[in-house]
């Protein structure tokens, strides 16, 4: 066998792998790019939502109108939930709780919004367990973009710029706060 014959043989071989390798990580990585929102900000656009706002008005005047009839199981109901939903709430706006139930509000338009922006998956730019397994290359910010669909007020712009600005509270401190009623 001829090796100096072999060697640009071998050469050659060795670069076309080495490209192909190159090539094929960076479509793979490509295909795993994920979007990135901050929670707190669409939790709270979502709350200024209108759709969000007349959902939450008929469920606070059905209570107020089951208590005036005297519907005391049905006020509490009421009342248990609007209770709950402020408590989840608190904890999405001021903490760093999943928003899945409002991405899900978002129905047909969130696949949509993903295509559009190349992405995967989304995930809460909180939830470092899950980002530590994708590259800061492969981090599309969808923040605005999820924010935009809630159509936010423009009197409550500034404030969601400062919570934006704002580090998030530790769970523990918003349930403490809101026991209190300060959130």
């Amino acid at each position: 066998m001829n090796l100096p014959a072999q060697l640009p043989r071998t050469i050659a071989l060795a670069l076309l792998v080495a490209i192909l390798v190159v090539v094929v990580t960076r479509s793979a990585r490509a295909a795993e790019r994920v979007g990135t929102y901050d929670s707190r900000a669409v939790a709270f656009a979502a709350f200024w939502d209108e759709a969000n706002h007349a959902r939450l008005v008929a469920t606070i005047q059905a209570a107020r109108e089951a208590q005036a009839r005297g519907d005391t199981a049905r006020h509490r109901s009421l009342a248990s939930q609007l209770a709950a939903r402020q408590h989840q709430l608190h904890m999405q706006v001021f903490s760093t709780a999943p928003v899945d139930d409002v991405l899900a509000s978002l129905g047909d338009r969130l696949p949509e919004l993903r295509r559009a922006a190349g992405v995967v998956r989304l995930v809460s730019q909180w939830d470092a367990a899950a980002l530590a397994r994708v590259p800061a290359a492969d981090r599309v910010d969808m923040t605005d973009r999820l924010i935009a669909e809630f159509h936010v007020p423009a009197a409550q712009l500034k404030v969601l710029a400062a919570l934006r600005a704002a580090p998030p509270m530790p769970r523990w401190k918003v349930w403490f706060l809101s026991k209190l009623d300060l959130v």
